[in-house]
């Protein structure tokens, strides 16, 4: 008998991701019973609200009073601010994760992606899973201490911010409300999904009321990406669908020091394809952190009343080609960063994080919408090691028996403009310096491809990341 699948998929809104899941079982689900309630709810708290009705279980009983306080006080007192040492394993784990995607991603098209929501959802898809197949997941994510790597995201998924600049993380477990679950997926997946990642878990008919699931799962998306991501799906999805996990993460800042509209301009961008006018932002005399190292030159542009910032990194070099094709004339962004291993690469972006302020006589972003969905997510992420899972070899023994992943998708949509980002990113540049007695007026002229990351530079986190390599 064959197994059925999981199916990943993600989204990236403004800054804003979306991440899926979709778990079949090895036998179809038993017939739909047509006098009992659909759609209710295990937990019910995400990453914005938490709503009143009582949790229920997934065979339909409710919590008692005792084993819900026993539940609160295993997750109660999470702290908001986190500990050093978890700062440090969450940015190893998920900007070592960013890295290697990135490298695997194709490199001569325009790039955006979430390694935070795509490490927040295989983090809730490894509370099910057992054997080798956990072994690869905590391998890629860098997890040695899966409790303590839990109670680390519980306390960065609960961090505050300002009202200038947010970001938001949500996640939600659908289940086929009459499926077969393990014995203990209350106790090892539901409660940890629920008390460390804020998750919403809630029951779905997805083989009796397919329309009525999507439309539910398509509602949420679009709520928890700010109307970013519409859909995760335009159809309904496969009748004996069991589960479905999600993250959708969406990011908000405001600049320190907004761009004025009046210098926003038509250009050239000398993309890896050719010479497109496209309108790019201008701010004389901007005050930001600013590298030159590797021959690559990086500046950091704060957002508002926060830790978070975009880093932006160009190649050193300030000649122009003499024709379109910029990668045929000058070192490219990407043959640049390609060269670094994982290691130089965060020395990269930390680099930034300990600069000296540099005044710049003029800093020039492009002001861009870029809508993203990897292809052949399935591929890469096996070809990253995480290989079992889409076989029938897979061990989601936590979630039940016979099931696996079938396929994996990941979207992203940033929007940049005067005055912020609805998605962001930053990017360092180092520069190699000149011997000249009078060291001429530093630019950031970002009028050729060019790497970004948004990033929270209190705990080092990569929450986005993407590049440029053609305006549009």
């Amino acid at each position: 008998m064959r197994k059925k699948g999981l199916v990943i998929g993600g989204t990236a809104i403004g800054a804003a991701a979306l991440t899926a899941v979709l778990v079949l079982p090895a036998v179809m689900p038993r017939g739909t019973d047509p006098e009992a309630p659909k759609g209710a709810e295990v937990y019910t708290e995400t990453a914005k609200e938490e709503k009143e009705e009582d949790p229920a279980r997934t065979d339909g009983t409710v919590p008692s009073s005792a084993e819900e306080e026993k539940d609160e006080e295993k997750y109660e007192g999470i702290p908001l601010e986190m500990e050093e040492d978890k700062q440090e394993m969450l940015k190893q784990g998920i900007n070592q994760f960013a890295f290697e995607m990135y490298g695997k991603l194709n490199q001569g098209e325009n790039m955006f992606f979430s390694p935070y929501s795509i490490c927040s959802a295989l983090s809730l898809l490894n509370l099910g899973a057992g054997g080798a197949t956990r072994e690869e997941l905590e391998t890629a994510l860098g997890i040695a201490d899966p409790e303590a790597w839990n109670a680390a995201m519980g306390e960065y998924i609960r961090k505050e911010y300002s009202e200038d600049t947010y970001f938001l993380s949500a996640n939600a477990l659908w289940m086929q409300e009459d499926a077969e679950w393990a014995e203990n997926i209350e106790e090892d997946v539901l409660t940890p999904a629920h008390g460390c990642y804020n998750a919403a878990v809630e029951k779905l008919d997805f083989c009796g009321k397919p329309e009525e699931a999507i439309t539910t799962i398509n509602a949420w998306a679009k709520e928890n990406t700010k109307g970013m991501i519409e859909r995760i799906s335009a159809v309904p999805l496969p009748e004996d669908t069991v589960m479905v996990l999600m993250n959708a993460v969406y990011f908000e800042g405001k600049w320190e020091t907004p761009f004025l509209e009046d210098d926003t301009y038509e250009q050239t961008f000398y993309g890896t394809e050719g010479s497109t006018e496209t309108e790019i932002m201008h701010l004389t005399d901007a005050e930001c952190a600013y590298i030159e190292r590797d021959g690559i030159k990086g500046v950091a542009i704060p957002y508002k009343n926060s830790t978070l910032v975009m880093k932006v990194f160009l190649p050193m070099t300030e000649a122009l080609p003499e024709d379109s094709a910029i990668s045929m004339k000058s070192p490219d962004i990407e043959s640049l960063f390609g060269a670094l291993d994982n290691e130089e690469k965060q020395a990269l972006l930390d680099a930034l994080d300990t600069a000296e302020k540099t005044e710049l006589k003029m800093l020039a972003l492009p002001k861009f919408t870029m809508e993203y969905e990897v292809g052949s997510f399935k591929e890469i992420l096996t070809a990253m090691g995480i290989k079992s899972v889409f076989t029938r070899e897979a061990d989601l023994s936590g979630l039940g028996e016979g099931l696996y992943v079938s396929s994996a998708v990941h979207r992203a949509k940033i929007e940049v403009d005067e005055n912020g980002a609805r998605a962001s990113a930053v990017t360092a540049f180092d520069v190699a310096g000149m011997a000249l007695e009078e060291e001429p007026p530093k630019t950031f002229i970002a009028d050729r491809p060019f790497l970004y990351v948004i990033q929270d530079t209190e705990t080092g986190i990569v929450l986005f990341m993407g590049r440029m390599n053609t305006a549009e």
